[in-house]
């Protein structure tokens, strides 16, 4: 039964695997095309949705500051009120006030890229060692834990950047901001408590 049971979720878990690895290549798309793409998403099948997915971090990692940000304005990127420019509007933020942020944010950017491609390495890593015939549950644990740890420091990174955020805003402006957030968590809950 344990032989049968471990072959049979193994043969799916390949086989999600194999879907994953046959996803289309977006590597080789100019931005625009893989701009256009992302907006006719919702059009697309799971595989094209899930090589999306993978590629738009490593799309965004690789551009500079004033690249990222010219793409999350562009029509080509997310656009409308999106990003710095709709959040200094919403929240009135003053020349300095912007820059500050902009520094902050940037700051940010970095450190969170550099601990999501070490927790995505390491998730690697244990299903790698998950897979094979005679797993080591010392390994797998000790792997397990690093993950949790990744988590932790990524959860410590922000609060930090909020706190520093926060200390830049006028105690007007952190209020606007805790209400744009609140909206925000409510609109990706579908308005459910």
């Amino acid at each position: 039964m344990k032989k049968t049971m471990m072959l049979v979720l193994t043969t799916t878990l390949l086989g999600f695997g194999s879907i994953a690895s046959a996803a289309t290549d977006y590597r080789n798309c100019s931005d625009k095309e893989f701009a256009g793409r992302q907006e006719r998403s919702c059009q697309s099948t799971a595989k094209d949705r899930i090589a999306n997915r993978h590629e738009c971090p490593n799309r965004l990692s690789e551009l500079g500051p004033d690249a990222r940000g010219r793409f999350n304005r562009s029509s080509e990127g997310r656009g409308g009120r999106c990003g710095m420019n709709g959040l200094e509007e919403q929240l009135g933020l003053s020349k300095h006030q912007s820059t500050q942020v902009k520094e902050l944010r940037e700051k940010q950017f970095t450190l969170v890229v550099a601990e999501r491609k070490e927790l995505a390495a390491l998730k690697r890593e244990l299903e790698e060692k998950s897979f094979t015939t005679t797993p080591d549950r010392k390994k797998i644990d000790e792997l397990s834990d690093k993950i949790g740890q990744k988590y932790a420091s990524l959860a410590k990174l922000k609060s930090n950047h909020l706190t520093e955020l926060v200390s830049i805003l006028t105690p007007a402006q952190r209020t606007k901001l805790q209400t744009i957030r609140d909206a925000r968590e409510l609109g990706r809950h579908g308005g459910r408590f």
